[in-house]
């Protein structure tokens, strides 16, 4: 483990009880009450038998001195341990060598992005309709072997210890691990982490100039080389996540990425993440236009609000496609996308407990 990891990894431990806590009083005991909705049991009475439990419990706890006293400290603890994390990242990323050897690409480089809703204490509830990632890791993990991409590009791992559970179940099969990418003591990392199998030749995280304090969004930007000793990369792979609800702004973060390509060596390029740019809607998918072809063409969205929606009956809006793959149209006409598709993360009774994410997966083949 990297030294700056090290520091990460116990900012996330002292944090874990009182995330734990917020998502048990702000999410679980209010949840919608249906056995089969959610992470409730199945018997209703228990399930109402449990939520008395936590609120007699939080009362019992508020009570006294010493729990919340501890919980102070802990978090002052994990404010203070997440600074030296941060401090001690060089060039504002951590990397973290996986224990599988560095493949040699033999026909394109295979890859896949996700949104796997990774949020700690308890807002996957309300941020996706899904349980706790922790109630996912196993089926996520199993998603990911199945696919088998050389360079996958998560978004939403904002819990730390997300981006250790699945170093550890992934190590074995991955030679390189970026992670806590988006530095932010106070605020939200920028939530993307890229493995990869590849051999690397160049790795960098750019933060976008118009980040607010409460979010460091960032593009990683992975070049890979088709055997590990060569000199020189055969690819190149940006993954990002923009920012939502704010169009304007998502021009401006886009532009950033084009901007850092424009004098950047000629290499196949792809754009892979949550661009939060609806495809269908001309003035947001539309920026895209001009500089990426779109490896997903079809008609099913990648995002639902179908499980979201049994949290907040308010929602209406069924879902969107805003998660991509793109060809960089100005390196290479020999290029192209092959075999783009989804990687199901939810089917269509939309089960708030068995759903992986609100985003399904994206996979395709580069080949040049």
């Amino acid at each position: 483990m990297e030294i700056d990891d090290l520091f990460l990894d116990l900012s996330s431990k002292c944090a874990e009880p009182l995330c734990w806590a917020y998502g048990l009083l702000r999410y679980r005991v209010v949840a919608p009450l249906a056995p089969n909705q959610f992470a409730n049991y199945d018997n209703t009475i228990v399930e109402i038998a449990y939520r008395c439990l936590i609120v007699v419990g939080a009362v019992l706890a508020a009570a006294s001195i010493v729990v919340p006293v501890a919980l102070i400290l802990l978090a002052v603890a994990s404010k203070v341990l997440r600074a030296i994390g941060f401090a001690l990242q060089k060039n504002h990323y951590t990397h973290i060598r996986g224990l599988a050897p560095e493949k040699e690409l033999q026909n394109g480089v295979h890859v896949m992005t996700w949104n796997v809703c990774g949020i700690g204490g308890g807002m996957p509830y309300d941020h996706g309709g899904v349980v706790d990632w922790r109630l996912r890791l196993d089926p996520i993990v199993e998603k990911i072997l199945a696919e088998d991409p050389d360079v996958l590009v998560l978004q939403e791992i904002y819990d730390t210890a997300l981006a250790e559970a699945l170093i550890a179940r992934l190590q074995e099969h991955y030679a390189h691990f970026f992670a806590h990418l988006g530095a932010n003591v106070l605020g939200s990392v920028g939530g993307c982490m890229v493995l990869s199998k590849c051999a690397v030749h160049r790795f960098t995280n750019t933060s976008f100039t118009n980040n607010r304090w409460t979010l460091n969004r960032t593009f990683a930007t992975l070049e890979v080389k088709a055997r590990p000793e060569d000199s020189q990369p055969c690819a190149r792979l940006i993954g990002t996540h923009l920012i939502h609800d704010d169009n304007a702004a998502r021009m401006v973060q886009m532009n950033q990425i084009v901007e850092s390509l424009r004098n950047a060596p000629a290499l196949p390029t792809l754009l892979m993440g949550d661009l939060n740019l609806e495809r269908d809607v001309a003035e947001q998918g539309g920026i895209l236009t001009p500089y990426f072809e779109n490896g997903y063409q079809g008609t099913e969205p990648t995002r639902t609000n179908q499980m979201l929606k049994q949290w907040n009956e308010d929602l209406v809006d069924p879902g969107d496609v805003i998660d991509y793959i793109s060809l960089y149209r100005a390196h290479g006409p020999a290029v192209s996308l092959q075999n783009t598709h989804l990687v199901r993360a939810f089917d269509e009774t939309f089960n708030t407990r068995t759903a992986l994410s609100d985003h399904h997966g994206l996979a395709a083949r580069l080949v040049w």
